[in-house]
């Protein structure tokens, strides 16, 4: 019980009559053969909390509690009774839930709130309150009743899921934006590729000009990457792999990453299992927790890397909303000063960020909340004892040997091979056509995807379908399944700045470039398809 039910009645509450206990209650104390009653009975052995308070003691004392009370606030039952319920008030207890308590005690009504209330070991609860008079066959005040209810996970599940419809809401709004600046980013990148292919190794003023360029928009492509991660709608090409080995492959990452002053320790379990994830956005996520790691310390401290295998539970609180299983978790570990906990809850919303004003732009741990939850795992955060704070990626074990990596393709210039180009944006499309021309392919552009099939039906020939997904009419994804039903023999290579999540599944079959490409990934991708599995052109 959160309450005070505090104060014994006033002359006011009574018409002016004096105060005082009746004679026939005088002893508060419910007598002994009434508390072995089939009433007494049934109330102290009912699951639901339970007390009984007397407003003509001073401080409205609890003069019964049943043994589900008992239990719930862990106190003995010599601790309850005769002290008042504010017992069980802590600091974060909400004093407008207790003066609306005061008010209904004071008028002798029933009152039913929801409080957050203090154990003895000093653990918080939420309790369902209810509180009703009792009265006698005069009418008059004899007790209070206070029936309780621990709610804990029932207010947890409804922070969940206001927790979730807020990031879904932010989510389709960063997903939104993503997917524009993606294609002006494609923009700026492409034609940066271009003009640095034309240009002359001894205009160094020039060069220096469209690297920095470069620079620029690799900044913004790395942005709308952290949007669209956490918006749960970049499209993942995962593969079988170990983390200790991805973790030590792009260690001369780790460690320039890092920087300054700062102990790089790595502690990785032996017999780790292996995931099915994303590489490349596994790294991303891991370089902003090392570079958030890296910013708490100042520059200088050390920092652990650590992997184990674990075993998840429904009763399991280190990742928040993560379900049982079997998982692999990855820890980034500092010996800063902790995170506040004031933050915690917030640390993964966007654009909330503890750092000075141009020194973050509040998407780092989003982006890593959103890229764990669409991969199925999870991510928490601890403040440790000694110092410091860790944060935890769960990846779900995946069963399977892992696969080899391959050498990459040789980037070979095409020898005029004809590409049907298929992208609703004017500028992107004049850009593509003129990157594929560079590299030595003839192309042609159309802008929607039913003009596409009627080119490929009227029996036009082409070696390769290079086509956007998000589209009007018929999506990309669309297009290339009839293709392959129709066409089975013509590649399909598809692109995109934005993936919605109904079509990530069926976009999985065919090969993808995500926007903004540069020109060397789209020359890669284009010689692999049209080079297929026998190296035939």
């Amino acid at each position: 019980m959160s309450d005070e039910l505090t104060g014994a009645p006033t002359d006011a509450m009574h018409g002016g009559e004096p105060l005082g206990p009746p004679p026939h209650i005088a002893d508060t104390t419910p007598p002994a053969g009434a508390r072995h009653d089939i009433f007494f009975a049934a109330v102290e052995t009912t699951r639901m909390p339970m007390i009984v308070t007397d407003p003509w003691q001073d401080d409205n004392p609890i003069i019964f509690a049943n043994n589900a009370f008992i239990r719930m606030t862990g106190y003995a039952l010599e601790e309850l009774i005769g002290r008042n319920c504010r017992l069980l008030q802590g600091p974060e207890t909400d004093r407008s839930v207790i003066d609306q308590v005061r008010d209904a005690i004071r008028r002798e009504e029933e009152v039913a709130v929801e409080v957050l209330n203090y154990r003895k070991n000093g653990s918080t609860f939420w309790n369902a309150l209810f509180v009703s008079p009792v009265f006698d066959e005069a009418g008059k005040l004899k007790f209070f009743f206070a029936s309780q209810l621990d709610i804990s996970r029932r207010k947890e599940a409804e922070e969940a899921l206001h927790q979730a419809q807020k990031m879904e809401a932010v989510g389709k709004l960063t997903g939104g934006i993503a997917h524009d600046f993606n294609n002006l980013l494609q923009v700026v990148l492409g034609y940066v590729d271009l003009l640095e292919s034309r240009i002359d190794e001894s205009d160094r003023a020039a060069r220096r000009a469209i690297e920095a360029i470069g620079m620029a928009a690799g900044r913004g492509a790395t942005l709308t990457q952290q949007l669209l991660a956490f918006a749960r709608k970049q499209e993942l090409r995962d593969r079988l792999l170990n983390l200790n080995t991805l973790i030590s492959d792009f260690g001369p990452i780790v460690d320039r990453h890092v920087g300054g002053d700062i102990t790089i320790r790595r502690s990785f379990s032996d017999d780790l299992w292996n995931s099915r994830i994303d590489p490349v956005q596994a790294e991303m996520a891991l370089l902003n927790l090392l570079a958030n790691a890296r910013d708490a310390m100042g520059c200088t401290g050390m920092v652990t890397i650590a992997t184990e295998n674990l075993v998840s539970t429904e009763d399991d609180p280190r990742a928040n909303g993560l379900e049982p299983g079997e998982y692999v978790a990855v820890s980034v570990s500092d010996t800063g000063t902790g995170v506040d906990e004031d933050a915690i809850d917030k640390i993964f919303d966007p654009f909330f960020s503890t750092k000075g004003v141009g020194k973050g732009t509040g998407l780092g741990l989003s982006m890593v909340y959103g890229f764990m939850r669409q991969s199925g795992g999870g991510v928490s955060v601890e403040n440790l004892p000694d110092g410091g704070a860790r944060f935890t990626l769960y990846f779900p074990r995946a069963r399977g040997m892992v696969e080899g990596t391959r050498a990459p393709a040789q980037q070979v210039r095409g020898s005029g091979q004809q590409i049907l180009m298929v992208e609703d944006q004017p500028q992107v499309a004049e850009l593509g056509k003129a990157m594929l021309e560079d590299l030595g392919y003839g192309v042609m552009h159309v802008d929607s995807a039913q003009r596409a099939l009627d080119l490929l039906r009227d029996g036009k020939e082409f070696r390769l379908l290079f086509t956007d997904i998000v589209m009007p009419g018929m999506s990309g994804v669309a297009l290339a399944q009839t293709v392959r039903r129709e066409f089975p023999s013509l590649p399909v290579l598809l692109t995109t700045g934005y993936s919605d999540r109904a079509l990530d599944e069926d976009s999985r079959a065919f090969e993808l470039v995500r926007k903004p490409y540069r020109r060397a990934d789209l020359a890669q991708r284009v010689r692999q398809l049209l080079e297929g599995p026998t190296g035939i052109t």
